[in-house]
């Protein structure tokens, strides 16, 4: 979907953080805030290949996560730990491979690998913007504290997997961080693996970042000007008028006014409820 037409009485546009500013721009919407604080949770990978089989796809397949980490302190900005959804689709997209050959000899393992994210709140902010062709650009940009959160995070995963007696263990990224045979590895490869873990290189194309959810864009608030939705997710016109498209809500995490510490899905589905109450009252 690219643009709508406001024919109905209401219309909830519920696209993601994405795509809802993408429909709001083709449709002739011109709010200066659409598509702008776009705020993510960038996502470091560490995996192991275990000695034992740990088939991460069978049962709850993100059933365990770390909040040691969660606190903001000197060194990093807050994230959780948590257990990977790793079946062998994801494996293949996710993690690096040198050859044809090496990949393949990944995937042969795939039963034994045991991935683990960090879910970080993000210091950066990007937007989004509609390009000619009508697909969405995405522009962020990591700050200092944010890439030192992602290095801190890489060290505690590899960490955690040595302690649970990953044989192999990868930091993910172009150039991948090997350390092969961690457990039986002299303390001075371990320390020298650690340091390249906290050295790691996070410019663009460099290290591997994951976005587990996207935020913002289309944020609910009572600046007119900064938000482009009011604080019951109605649209508004633009300019400095609080005044409101007729009919027309958002629904999704655009409306977040910035990045959440934590995974959105239960405050999400609280602002999709109350935005309903809006239309339903509103009809």
């Amino acid at each position: 979907v690219r643009s709508l037409v406001v024919r109905a009485r209401q219309v909830v546009v519920a696209a993601g953080a994405l795509r809802t500013p993408a429909i709001l721009h083709g449709s002739g919407f011109s709010h200066p805030a659409i598509g702008r604080f776009l705020r993510v949770h960038p996502v470091p990978v560490v995996a192991g290949v275990m000695p034992q089989p740990i088939e991460m796809w069978r049962g709850p397949m993100q059933g365990a996560r770390s909040l040691q980490f969660g606190d903001r302190t000197a060194e990093h900005e807050p994230y959780a730990i948590e257990s990977a959804p790793g079946h062998p689709g994801l494996i293949a997209l996710a993690l690096p491979w040198e050859s044809a050959e090496a990949h393949a000899d990944l995937m042969t393992r795939v039963r034994h690998i045991a991935p683990l994210i960090a879910v970080t709140r993000d210091g950066g902010a990007g937007r989004t913007t509609l390009t000619r062709a009508g697909r969405v650009r995405v522009d962020y940009r990591l700050d200092d504290r944010g890439r030192a959160t992602l290095r801190h995070a890489l060290v505690r995963m590899a960490e955690l997997l040595r302690a649970a007696g990953g044989q192999d263990i990868v930091a993910v990224g172009t150039r991948p961080a090997w350390l092969l045979g961690a457990q039986a590895a002299p303390e001075r490869a371990w320390r020298r693996y650690v340091g390249e873990l906290a050295a790691f290189d996070y410019a663009p194309n460099r290290g591997t970042i994951l976005s587990a959810h996207q935020m913002g864009t289309a944020r609910m608030g009572a600046a007119p000007r900064e938000h482009v939705c009011d604080p019951r997710g109605r649209v508004r016109a633009g300019g400095a008028s609080d005044a409101v498209v007729g009919g027309l809500y958002v629904a999704d995490t655009s409306l977040f006014p910035t990045g959440l510490g934590v995974n959105p899905m239960l405050t999400v589905m609280v602002l999709a409820r109350r935005v309903a109450r809006t239309v339903l009252a509103e009809g």
